[in-house]
């Protein structure tokens, strides 16, 4: 015999972000392994059925199954079988199909010894039989299993979903104030674990908890939270439902237009999400609120629809839900057709009934239903009958109700005292971090304060150092310099006047010779003698002169430098241009000598080695720099093969000196030109 089953409470656990379906197919369209194909068919389904897409759902999950079983990946496959179960629980069209799933998953959950994947299994089997009437005793204890598995696991929002789901099951038996302790529970855990996707189930249900025992400030307060989490999810499935909730609310306050109102926008929602589920749920809120307004055919069409739809949607006659059979009932009875409200408010009372515990609320209606019904076609015994049971459920229902409620509003106060002792443990323990953290700051504020100081300190004494370095190096540098000006006049003043007089006199004595008697070689030889004393003489001279230039002294380096030219133009053979050019001040002594000495060792070596008609000397003055340049047209040479002569060896030396650098450039045949500059 096929087991009647009743469809009465909302249940729904989430774990997961949905993303978007566009890009889950275009990964799987490119995905390369087999893992990552299965992993993206999972999450489509998921995401299809958050949707509430529940077909594509199940075709993407079982094509996952199916290619995780092909590769046997078995994790894969135990994932993807899991959620199939969850979708039938919804769906609740092939529960047989559902308990097999179960079974392999926990075959799988033995071979792979994944202790997660059999606590999963439990829950997911326990949430199958949710709505079995007949097997409501085999729930908790499938639950308790998962929920002591989860506990050793340490997970503790797996734990928080377990107690959502115990949470769920007393609610559906009408027992709300323990619903509301294991969902507060579930709460707790959750909020500790910071599992936004699981309070998107705890939240909400916790709020219809809360108004089922007329709590109606609690349960807003909850719908707000609940509220925020769907915003910042994006849920559109979870807002339409809290509009659900707020507009039952409403009804229940008398409230009947505000409540059309919030309804209308939740079948909005529904229509634009494709939740084929929620939507009859909805128009048949909505029959019930034109029931309360006696507008009986706006009922009657509302009901009619939501009750298709929910056919649609189950696709099996062993179904049933109550607000339909309720709706349908007074509906009938108020438009005074007895019979066919007997019809519906019986085959209600008998589910209803046949329920494990009993549901007080939906049998004390039907009872209700049927006094009156009875009352019309004048079976008064079974009226009065109907009436007495119903008055005794009435009365019990509001019993346990005051109890319930007082009960829940005393587990609310410890709560939220919990809740705002924990806040307040948490923003001391913020306040002593943060006083530790200022302090912390405070003493590396000090302490870099004090390092910067000493760095600063040292910085200031080592440049103090290094000045005096620079004063005592220019002092050494100008007694050298000093030094060397005081020996060149030394040796230019003993050259002058004691070596070349003493050549002077020799030529004279030479030239006084009689040389008449002296044959024609003994007279050539002697002219050549007193030719050689001359230039002797006048490279003494000229040496002398160029140890120490009266001219660099007294005019400068540009002076000096055309009084060289023009002594050496003398010499017909050879060509020397200057061409001096920039600002006329007079850099330092040192930078003059130095760059003369240079100039007087490069015209030296174009007039030995060369082979020029023409030196060319180019004396450019900047304000922060000095370029010297020589160039000849003569038969040129290659600077490696020069590098290491004792001329060009000088040359550096000096240019090195005066912190400057000199660029040669020569080739056989192309002359050269060396081109030295100086800061000045």
């Amino acid at each position: 015999m096929t087991n009647r089953l009743l469809l009465f409470f909302l249940g729904f656990t989430l774990t997961l972000q949905a993303q978007s379906t566009d890009s889950l197919l275009n990964q799987l369209r490119t995905a390369r392994t087999d893992t990552v194909r299965i992993r993206l068919l999972y999450e489509l389904g998921y995401t299809y059925w958050l949707s509430g897409n529940d077909s594509l759902a199940v075709y993407y999950c079982s094509q996952s199954a199916k290619l995780a079983k092909q590769v046997a990946f078995l994790p894969g496959e135990g994932k993807a079988r899991l959620q199939l179960v969850r979708i039938e629980a919804d769906r609740m069209v092939d529960f047989d199909g559902g308990f097999t799933q179960v079974d392999t998953v926990l075959r799988i959950a033995a071979t792979l010894k994944d202790r997660h994947m059999e606590a999963v299994a439990y829950m997911r089997k326990a949430q199958l039989l949710e709505t079995n009437l007949t097997r409501q005793r085999e729930i908790m204890p499938l639950f308790d299993k998962a929920q002591g598995i989860f506990t050793e696991l340490g997970e503790k929002s797996w734990q928080g979903t377990v107690y959502g789901e115990k949470a769920q099951f007393f609610a559906r038996t009408g027992n709300f104030s323990k619903a509301i302790a294991f969902f507060l529970k579930a709460r707790q855990l959750q909020e500790e674990a910071n599992d936004l996707a699981a309070l998107r189930s705890t939240l909400p249900n916790l709020g219809v908890a809360y108004a089922a025992l007329r709590l109606y400030e609690e349960a807003s307060t909850t719908f707000d939270e609940a509220e925020r989490v769907a915003k910042k999810r994006n849920d559109k499935v979870l807002e339409a439902f809290l509009l659900n909730q707020r507009a039952e609310i409403l009804e229940k306050q008398g409230h009947y237009d505000a409540a059309l109102g919030v309804l209308a926008k939740a079948v909005a929602i529904h229509k634009a999400t494709k939740a084929a589920y929620w939507l009859p749920k909805t128009y048949l809120r909505i029959g019930r609120v034109y029931i309360k307004q006696k507008q009986f055919d706006k009922a009657l069409t509302y009901t009619q629809l939501g009750d298709k739809l929910f056919q649609d949607v189950t696709e099996s006659d062993d179904f049933l839900d109550h607000l339909v059979q309720i709706n349908y009932a007074k509906i009938y009875l108020n438009q005074h057709q007895y019979q066919r409200a007997i019809t519906y408010a019986t085959g209600g009372l008998t589910w209803a009934a046949e329920s494990d515990p009993p549901l007080l609320a939906e049998t004390s209606e039907y009872h209700s239903i049927l006094a009156q019904a009875y009352e019309g076609i004048g079976q008064l015994d079974k009226a009065l009958l109907h009436y007495k049971t119903y008055k005794a459920d009435s009365d019990s229902l509001l019993n346990q109700e005051s109890v319930q409620k007082a009960t829940a509003s005393a587990m609310n106060y410890a709560f939220d005292k919990q809740r705002q002792q924990a806040q307040l443990n948490l923003q001391t323990l913020t306040n002593d971090k943060l006083t530790q953290a200022r302090n912390f700051l405070i003493t590396i504020s000090v302490l870099t304060t004090l390092l910067a100081g000493f760095i600063f300190w040292s910085n200031r004494k080592l440049k103090s150092k290094n000045e005096e370095l620079v004063i005592k190096n220019q002092e050494i540098e100008d007694a050298l310099f000093k030094g060397q000006y005081i020996e060149r006049k030394r040796v230019a003043s003993e050259l002058h006047d004691n070596l070349n007089t003493k050549l002077a006199a020799l030529r004279w004595r030479m030239e006084a010779w009689d040389v008449a008697e002296y044959s024609e070689e003994d007279r050539v030889m002697h002219e050549g003698m007193v030719q050689m004393l001359d230039d002797v003489y006048s490279d003494v001279r000229l040496i002398s002169h160029n140890l120490l230039p009266t001219e660099l002294q007294t005019h400068g380096l540009a002076s000096a430098l055309q009084k060289l030219t023009d002594k050496l133009n003398f010499n017909p053979s050879m060509q020397f241009l200057l061409n001096i050019s920039g600002v006329e001040k007079r850099p330092t002594a040192k930078i003059e000598s130095e760059l003369y000495y240079i100039a007087l060792e490069l015209v030296n070596n174009s007039i030995k080695h060369s082979q020029a008609n023409q030196v060319r000397i180019d004396l450019d003055r900047q304000p922060k720099k000095i370029r010297l340049t020589i160039r000849d047209n003569g038969v040129g040479f290659s600077p490696t093969s020069q590098a290491n002569g004792i001329g060009m060896r000088n040359i550096t030396a000096r240019v090195e000196t005066l912190k400057g650098v000199y660029k040669l450039e020569s080739s056989p045949g192309n002359g050269a030109c060396i081109q030295i500059e100086v800061p000045s």
